[in-house]
C-alpha cells in the first residue's frame, strides 16, 4: 500500500496493531505519524465518547521518535487504563475523586515497560467505573463513556473506556483488567475481540504478586484475534513478585489463531451458573455458533455446571475486600481520610464489608472458591472447550445500573449487574483462559458477544478457536463500518 507523508484517518482505522506495526516495517509510515494520526483521533471524538480521561501527546511524540523500527509493534499507538498498573507520567487514580491529587507515577510497571519494549506509544488512560467495580462506565468524577454503536447505552465495564477506544478506531487496542468480566463484558458490548487469558500470565507487579485476591488478569482488549495473541507473547512471563511461576510455552501465541484444530469435544452452556438464561437474540447467537462447530466436525455436548461454581456470594467478599484494602492503603498517600463525597455508593458498600467480615470470613470464602475451581477443573475433563453467552442482555442503557448514588442498594445492583453478566466471573475464580468474540448482531444494531472458555493453561487452544471463527464468521467489515461512521 503507498501512502502518502501523513496518514489520513479514513486510512489510519482501516488498520489493526499487526497491520500497522507491518507499516512501519516496510517503511510505509513512520511511528510519528501514527502517534499523529491517532491523536487526531481522539481529539475528534473523545468529547462525544469520553473514553479518554488523561492525555499525555507531548510524551507520545517522544517516545514515537525514539521508537525502533523493528520493534514487534513499532509505533503503534496505546492507551492504558486508569486502573492497576503504573505508567510513568501518568497519573493512576482508578477513577476515584479522593485520588486526583496523586503525583504522577514517576516509573512503568513490569507491565508497562513491556509494552514499551513491544515499541507501543502510550498516549494516556481511559475511563474506568470507580476502582473498576461495575460492569458499566459511569464514574460520577470522570462522567460517562458511551457506546460508539448507541450513545444512550453503555460500553459496558470495567474496561468500557478501552472498548469505546478500539471500537470507535481511537487506537487499535487497548489495556483492560479483568477481575469479573471486566474485559470480555465491554468487548461484547461494543463488538470486540475480549482475551482474558489464564491466571499468572501476565504480571500485575511491583507492589502486588497478584490482585483482587488472583480474580484479576491483565491484556487488552482488540479488533483481531491475532493482535491479542501477539499481545501475549510480548507481555506473558512472570516477573520477581509474581504468585504464579508462568513458563512460556514452546510455540509462540501467534501462530495459534492460524493453527490447525482437531475435532474437539465442545460443550454448551446456555444457563449461568446461578441458572439465569440469555435473551433472545444472544441465545440465538450461540445456538448458531454451535451449529456452525458441529458442521466442522466438532462434536457439541449440553454442559452442566457444578452447584459449587454459583460463586456470586464468597467472590463479592474477595473483589470487595480487596477494593477496602486499597481504601486502607491510599490514606497514607493521600495523608487523610475520604470525604463521604469523594467515594462512590458501591465503594462505600465495599468499606462496610471490610470492616464487617473477618480473617475466618475470608479464608472460608477463598475455601468456597477453591473448592468451584477443582469442581469445574473435574466437569472440564469432559470437554476441550466450552461455549456460552459472554452477556445475558444487550448493553445496558446509561445510568440503569447504579453503583454511585444514593438510591444505591447492594443487593438491587447484584441483581442489575449480574442479571446483565452472569457468564463471565466463574473463570476469574478458576483462572480458566476465556474469550469474548463478536459473533453477531441484534436486530436493533447491537454488537453480540459470545464466549469461549479452556481449561486452565490451554491459552492457545482457545486462540485457536478463535482464530477459526475469525476465519468462518468474521467481523471485520462490521467494525470498520462503525467506525467510518466516525469519519
Amino acid at each position: 500500500m503507498a501512502l502518502r507523508y501523513g496518514m489520513r484517518p479514513e486510512e489510519y482505522i482501516e488498520f489493526d496493531a499487526t497491520g500497522l506495526a507491518d507499516l512501519v516495517h516496510r517503511g510505509k509510515i513512520t511511528p510519528q505519524e501514527l502517534t499523529e494520526a491517532a491523536i487526531e483521533r481522539i481529539e475528534a471524538l473523545n468529547g462525544r465518547l469520553n473514553a479518554v480521561v488523561e492525555r499525555d501527546f507531548d510524551a507520545a511524540r517522544s517516545a514515537a521518535r525514539g521508537v525502533a523500527a523493528s520493534a514487534p509493534l513499532a509505533g503503534v499507538p496505546f492507551l492504558a487504563k486508569d486502573m492497576n498498573i503504573d505508567v510513568a507520567g501518568l497519573h493512576l487514580t482508578s477513577s476515584c475523586r479522593w485520588l486526583g491529587g496523586l503525583p504522577r507515577a514517576t516509573a512503568d510497571s513490569p507491565l508497562a515497560a513491556r509494552w514499551r519494549r513491544a515499541g507501543l506509544c502510550i498516549l494516556g488512560r481511559t475511563n474506568t467505573p470507580e476502582f473498576a467495580g461495575e460492569f458499566v462506565t459511569e464514574p460520577t468524577w470522570r462522567g460517562s463513556t458511551q457506546n460508539p454503536w448507541d450513545m444512550t447505552r453503555s460500553p459496558g465495564g470495567s474496561s468500557g473506556g478501552a472498548a469505546a477506544a478500539v471500537a470507535s478506531g481511537m487506537v487499535p487496542m487497548a489495556h483492560g483488567t479483568d477481575s469479573g468480566g471486566s474485559i470480555r463484558v465491554p468487548a461484547a458490548a461494543c463488538g470486540l475481540v475480549g482475551f482474558k487469558p489464564s491466571r499468572g500470565v501476565v504480571p500485575v507487579g511491583p507492589h502486588h504478586d497478584e490482585l483482587a485476591g488472583g480474580l484479576d488478569c491483565e491484556h487488552v482488549l482488540t479488533r483481531s484475534v491475532r493482535d491479542s495473541a501477539l499481545m501475549l507473547d510480548l507481555t506473558g512471563g512472570a516477573e520477581s513478585v509474581s504468585r504464579y511461576p508462568w513458563k512460556r510455552p514452546a510455540a509462540a501465541f501467534a501462530a495459534a489463531p492460524d493453527a490447525p484444530l482437531p475435532p474437539l469435544r465442545i460443550g454448551i452452556a446456555m444457563r449461568s451458573p446461578a441458572g439465569l438464561a440469555p435473551v433472545g437474540e444472544i441465545g440465538l447467537a450461540v445456538e448458531a455458533a454451535a451449529s456452525t462447530l458441529a458442521r466442522a466436525g466438532h462434536r457439541i455436548t449440553e454442559f452442566h455446571y457444578p452447584a459449587s461454581a454459583n460463586v456470586g456470594e464468597p467472590a463479592a467478599i474477595v473483589w470487595m475486600s480487596a477494593i477496602a484494602e486499597e481504601i486502607n492503603f491510599y490514606r497514607h498517600a493521600v495523608g487523610r481520610e475520604p470525604g463521604r463525597d469523594e467515594l462512590e455508593a458501591l465503594t462505600w458498600a465495599s468499606v462496610e464489608l471490610g470492616k464487617r467480615c473477618n480473617a475466618v470470613d475470608y479464608v472460608r470464602a477463598r475455601r468456597a472458591l477453591t473448592t468451584a475451581t477443582r469442581e469445574m477443573a473435574g466437569a472440564f475433563e469432559a470437554i476441550d472447550m466450552l461455549l456460552l453467552p459472554t452477556t445475558a442482555d444487550l448493553p445496558p442503557r446509561t445510568g440503569q445500573i447504579d453503583g454511585r448514588t444514593e438510591a444505591f442498594a447492594l443487593d438491587h445492583w447484584n441483581e442489575e449487574s449480574y442479571g446483565y453478566a452472569p457468564y463471565t466471573e466463574i473463570f476469574n475464580v478458576t483462572g480458566q483462559p476465556a474469550i469474548s468474540l463478536p459473533l453477531a448482531m441484534s436486530g436493533g444494531g447491537l454488537p453480540i458477544g459470545v464466549q469461549l472458555a479452556a481449561p486452565l493453561g490451554e491459552d492457545a487452544r482457545v486462540l485457536a478457536l478463535a482464530g477459526w471463527f475469525e476465519r468462518e464468521r468474521p467481523w471485520t467489515a462490521t467494525l470498520a463500518e462503525l467506525r467510518r461512521r466516525f469519519l
